[in-house]
């Protein structure tokens, strides 16, 4: 059965690099806040190209994860401490990143604090008790 692969409730500061972006909010599966911090400017192609909208927004997270069927897909679930996978929980455990791209979310309550934290820590994965759970492979 394929997994449902849509945020629920999030909410944070989309940034590039030390820029932030976006002061986004989803509840229940609706983007009730989406607040432009920086003029449009730096947006990933999902926003830039196709506007903010709960839609885009998913299809910018979706992109930023590891595709159901893919080789060592339960390990790396595994690895970071998820049993079966959680949209929310896996874009908060990396902090919107995908070490492919300078993109990434700062999260009020736990996580990344700045870009450095996701740089020198790339292959951590943040616990939702705002610990680091160390390196993986």
């Amino acid at each position: 059965m394929a997994e449902i692969r849509l945020i629920n409730n999030l909410q944070g500061i989309l940034y590039y690099l030390d820029t932030p972006l976006l002061d986004f909010e989803v509840k229940d599966r609706n983007l009730i806040k989406a607040v432009d911090l920086n003029g449009g400017n730096l947006y990933p192609m999902e926003l830039a190209v196709w506007g903010i909208s709960y839609g885009n927004l998913n299809a910018f997270f979706e992109r930023r994860t590891m595709k159901e069927g893919c080789m060592f897909y339960r390990e790396h679930l595994k690895a970071i401490g998820m049993e079966r996978f959680d949209f929310d929980t896996y874009i908060r455990k990396n902090n919107g990143n995908n070490n492919l791209d300078n993109y990434w979310v700062k999260f009020p309550d736990f996580g990344a604090k700045c870009f450095r934290d996701i740089a020198e820590h790339n292959s951590c994965i943040w616990q939702l008790d705002g610990s680091e759970s160390g390196e993986y492979h």
